[in-house]
């Protein structure tokens, strides 16, 4: 009934670009996410949420109750006929901790069989953490602390590192819905358990020093989107969203101590959570108490996608996710497919001294740079950059998505006095922003010298010589007329603090 999580078979070649669909099985609520394709940046086509509660009655009988079943049998028909519409070639059912536990959970997975057409698979409690822990693992930039998966049913926890999750792993029975139960009977006796139950797993202690905790779950992404309510944050992305230690915890104590009609006032809280949301914040409060991260992350990535990511090779494991992204993003929308990748290689002439984290980002800001050229001259910077700053990418900081917009508005020929884009571009240092108003002037440069066609790009170049900024073209006639080019020099040799700037054809 269960299965290793590298057991999941590798994706085979025609199966790459054909939707595939995760329907994960909780003990709070039941998910469909449909993904346009098995790849390193996993974008959905479809997500929606049937609240069956299949752990309700566990504490109290051992079993699923009757009603529950009903409802998630109901969903998992609906999910299995919308995943069919969407020509998902696989549809991959996982079950996690009240299948696991239930006494007739037997039972359910038989009509469960009959209902979808298709088998499922029974995480244990060190697969349902390991999965998460890979979701979250290949959706960070070189992640480095602790996961912890917050469901119904358990709260799962791992360590997680730069090349991947590791050992060890431990699954606590302090999902919400027990949690939630224990609150309505004595919150003092609640905590203690809490700890009681942290406290078996003795590698926790302290183990996140220095390091950040990675959360995930939907108890804990409704936090998230509170504390961003609350503080009026400019961009309402959740992943990647950070909290210092001392943030979190006051914002689990204070939460946690709400009644109802206090909750029912708080700004971002969403009505579904609210039954739970008091247990979520207990158990973030305590386990951070208890591992003393330094950040606090939260993160839109976890089982489904560690589903995903199970599929792929190491290789394409290997590759950074932003950037995997970005080209996905940017070649389906350039004009030129290819013109990202060789924007990134014209331009880099004139970032000789960048780091490795730098250089990504300007890879990523060149492969997105022509993806707004459908839209009205009058609205190009502005919707390319409010686009960019709220997409989906995976792999990046807030202040790293405000970068990327931004150089992008600057290529558009945004002007950074426009207030629109004051709140987000708040999030970005200012030593960043001179670096993404030097990306984006260079890059209205080099769409201006080819027109948007990669060979053409290829037969110029951009040399720093001296004092001067040199622009190398193959003959003369390849030079835009003087009004034109002059002003985007220009602003690129400023941007460089250089004195001077020429074109020279060398034919």
């Amino acid at each position: 009934m269960t299965a290793s999580p590298r057991s999941a078979p590798r994706a085979q070649e025609g199966e790459r670009h054909e939707p595939f669909a995760v329907v994960d099985i909780g003990s709070n609520s039941i998910r469909l996410v449909v993904y346009e394709r098995l790849c390193r940046a996993p974008i959905a086509l479809f997500n929606e949420k049937s609240v069956s509660t299949l752990g309700r009655s566990l504490a109290s009988t051992g079993r699923i109750g009757r009603e529950e079943m009903d409802s998630a049998l109901h969903a998992l028909r609906r999910f299995a006929h919308i995943a069919s519409a969407l020509r998902a070639r696989e549809v991959e059912y996982v079950a996690t901790e009240a299948v696991r536990r239930a006494m007739n959970g037997a039972e359910f997975l038989a009509e469960a069989r009959r209902a979808t057409g298709r088998p499922l698979t029974v995480l244990s409690g060190h697969e349902e953490a390991h999965t998460a822990a890979m979701g979250v693992a290949y959706s960070f930039h070189r992640p480095r602390g602790v996961v912890g998966d917050l469901g119904g049913g358990s709260v799962d926890l791992s360590l997680v590192t730069p090349d991947g999750p590791i050992a060890p792993y431990g699954s606590l029975p302090l999902g919400t819905l027990p949690v939630t139960r224990m609150l309505l009977e004595d919150r003092a006796a609640a905590t203690r358990l809490i700890d009681e139950r942290l406290a078996s797993l003795p590698w926790l202690e302290g183990v996140c020093r220095g390091q950040s905790f990675y959360v995930v779950g939907g108890g804990w992404r409704a936090l998230a989107r509170i504390r961003l309510a609350i503080t009026d944050t400019p961009l309402k992305v959740v992943h990647d969203y950070r909290l210092t230690a001392e943030e979190a915890v006051k914002l689990g104590r204070s939460i946690a101590a709400l009644d109802d009609e206090e909750l029912k006032t708080v700004p971002g809280m969403p009505g579904r959570r609210m039954p739970t949301v008091r247990a979520a914040a207990l158990l973030l409060e305590r386990v951070v108490r208890r591992i003393e991260p330094e950040a606090v992350v939260f993160s839109a990535f976890g089982l489904r996608e560690g589903r995903v990511f199970l599929r792929l090779t190491p290789e394409e494991l290997q590759e950074d996710p932003l950037l995997a992204g970005a080209h996905d993003f940017g070649r389906t929308r350039s004009r030129v497919p290819t013109i990202g990748r060789a924007m990134g290689e014209w331009t880099r002439s004139v970032f000789p001294n960048e780091t490795p984290e730098q250089r990504r980002l300007r890879l990523a800001a060149c492969e997105l740079s022509d993806s707004a050229w459908r839209e009205h001259p009058a609205f190009r910077a502005r919707e390319a950059f409010y686009r960019l700053a709220q997409y989906p990418f995976i792999g990046l900081t807030h202040a790293e998505r405000a970068f990327l917009a931004y150089a992008c508005f600057i290529r558009y020929e945004g002007s950074p006095e426009d207030l629109f884009i004051r709140p987000i571009l708040s999030l970005l240092p200012e030593p960043e922003r001179r670096r993404a108003e030097l990306l984006g002037a260079t890059l209205q440069l080099g769409y201006r010298v080819s027109a948007a066609v990669p060979d053409l790009l290829a037969s110029s170049r951009l040399e720093i010589a001296g004092d001067e900024l040199v622009l190398h073209l193959p003959v003369s006639d390849m030079a835009p007329d003087p009004d034109i080019s002059r002003p985007r020099l220009r602003a690129v040799a400023k941007a460089l603090g250089l004195g001077r700037f020429r074109v020279t054809a060398t034919a």
